[in-house]
């Protein structure tokens, strides 16, 4: 089979590309003289023919591209959209708020109808309302994917026309690591000092007490703690490690680095950590912590938000300093980058032989995990007795 002039392939769909002649009506829009289009997620028979049959309808005999017959409406386009692939809820529930503010500016549109002035009035109207930045833009964006979409995927319009309008963010807010002071302010609350596990449901129970010690001393992702189930919690060489991982049911990984295991730290062994887990007789290691939309965290981050406001933290330490401090503090301790990445589960920077064929062992990241100096040292915490958190008795 002859290949058609100008196709290609990239990633699972296949494209066509068609150099216009100097007079062509579409230079106007194609200013580099190339029109690219998807052909969509189809066999290499059929992309070839439409792919012939696109060179010929903009070659030989210019007609606009992909007329509708009938008006469709953006709205409409959203529908097609969240039938297309596999979306969240929260990426659809996003989507459709976005859909609605754009309705509420510029009205139930027809596609065609949609020009690049009514999207500069709906970024005007975004940037206008007391919102962040990052939201406005975020909800721009939404629009702007859903017009891609019908550029690209349904050709129902030759050219996204909001392509390149942007609103730029400002950082409103730079997260910092905990320092001793608001560490000692924390853990001095009495859900560490008297094993007083607070009763609001989006606590958890005994979760408060053990999620943000388990942050402080694996710098995990809060998300990646409260999905872990009990056989995540394992000995291997000897030493008590956890597994990161996104092979249970509601688990996830931010990226493939994000696949590791983190030797558990002398304090949490100390603090009682594996007798909890042993006294565990489900499969999920956090019993009463509530999932928010099937996903394990959203809740126990609101519980987390309102104590820290309670006990005036600064608004910028939050949750995710844990994670800036334990590798603030392994770099000071001079453990490598190559080990502190592994321990956080982000990409190893350097050559690809440093990616591929590094391995470290089990030891030498307990060494790295033990170099954390324990910032708790002289705070009097509860110890992990059975089902029950006794305070540790004082000295006299």
């Amino acid at each position: 089979m002859r290949h058609a002039t100008g196709l290609f392939r990239r990633g699972g769909s296949y494209y066509v590309r068609v150099i216009l002649p100097p007079d062509h009506p579409l230079k106007a829009r194609y200013r580099n003289g190339r029109y690219v289009v998807t052909l969509g997620q189809c066999s290499f028979p059929e992309a070839n023919r439409r792919a012939a049959l696109k060179r010929a309808e903009l070659l030989y005999g210019f007609k606009p591209v992909a007329q509708a017959t009938e008006p469709v409406r953006l709205r409409a386009v959203y529908e097609r959209w969240c039938k297309a692939a596999v979306r969240s809820d929260d990426t659809a529930a996003a989507m459709a708020r976005s859909l609605r503010l754009f309705e509420t500016v510029l009205g139930d549109r027809d596609i065609q109808s949609i020009t690049r002035q009514d999207g500069d009035t709906f970024r005007s109207w975004l940037t206008a309302q007391s919102t962040t930045t990052k939201t406005a833009r975020d909800r721009l964006n939404w629009i702007k994917s859903l017009l891609k979409y019908a550029s690209q995927d349904l050709e129902l319009i030759t050219k996204n026309p909001w392509t390149g309008l942007e609103i730029k963010t400002k950082t409103t807010l730079t997260r910092r690591p905990w320092d001793r002071e608001h560490l000692t302010l924390l853990f001095s609350h009495e859900i560490w000092q008297k094993g007083a596990i607070p009763t609001v449901k989006f606590a958890g129970g005994i979760c408060a007490y053990w999620i943000p010690l388990l942050a402080l001393y694996t710098g995990a992702r809060l998300s990646e703690i409260c999905q872990l189930e009990v056989k995540n919690i394992q000995e291997i060489d000897g030493l008590a490690v956890i597994k990161i991982t996104d092979t249970g049911e509601g688990q996830s990984v931010k990226s493939n680095a994000g696949h590791r295991i983190i030797p558990i730290h002398s304090k949490l062994i100390e603090l009682g950590f594996m007798n909890y887990v042993q006294s565990q007789s489900g499969s999920l290691l956090w019993q009463d912590l509530p999932r928010r939309d099937g996903k394990a965290g959203g809740f126990f981050s609101r519980f987390f938000g309102d104590l820290r406001k309670r006990l005036a933290i600064p608004a910028d330490i939050v949750f995710h300093s844990f994670r800036h401090t334990f590798r603030s503090t392994l770099a000071e301790r001079g453990i490598s980058e190559l080990i502190i990445d592994q321990l956080l589960g982000h990409e190893t920077s350097g050559s690809v032989g440093a990616k591929v064929y590094t391995h470290l062992s089990l030891a030498k990241l307990k060494e790295a995990v033990e170099a954390f100096d324990d910032p708790l040292r002289s705070t009097n915490l509860a110890i992990y007795r059975h089902k029950t958190l006794p305070a540790r008795p004082k000295s006299s």
